[in-house]
């Protein structure tokens, strides 16, 4: 619920576009890609955010390419993930990016993590 507070303050807002500038990737999980929208850093790229809270999150970036289906999207250095469990799919999903797929699988099962390797599909998207 912090970040539709958060969402109006600029000094925030232009912190986060700063670092994000400067970063060579950026991940959000959850509503936090509306922070990283009201930036307009994700404008014309592709992203997602939580399934209940979407319509609101996806009116903090009207120039956003929004996928309500997708349990987490990459566009360039962009990661942007659904709820929290999602997040953890795409932190791993951003892991096998960098490190493959066979490095990603055995680190799932050692912390005893059932991944959704499929990022274009969340079970959560018709809510």
């Amino acid at each position: 619920m912090g970040t539709r507070t958060e969402v109006n303050n600029l000094a925030l807002i232009e912190k986060i576009k700063a670092i994000s500038d400067q970063s060579k990737y950026v991940l959000t999980v959850c509503t936090g890609s509306a922070l990283l929208a009201r930036t307009g850093l994700l404008d014309h790229k592709k992203a997602t955010s939580n399934k209940r809270a979407f319509a609101w999150v996806s009116g903090n970036g009207p120039h956003v390419q929004w996928n309500k289906a997708a349990r987490w999207v990459v566009d360039g250095k962009f990661y942007t993930s659904s709820g929290v469990s999602a997040g953890i799919d795409m932190c791993l999903g951003f892991l096998r990016d960098r490190y493959g797929i066979e490095f990603v699988r055995k680190l799932a099962t050692e912390i005893e993590y059932n991944w959704v390797e499929d990022s274009s599909d969340d079970t959560f998207k018709a809510m």
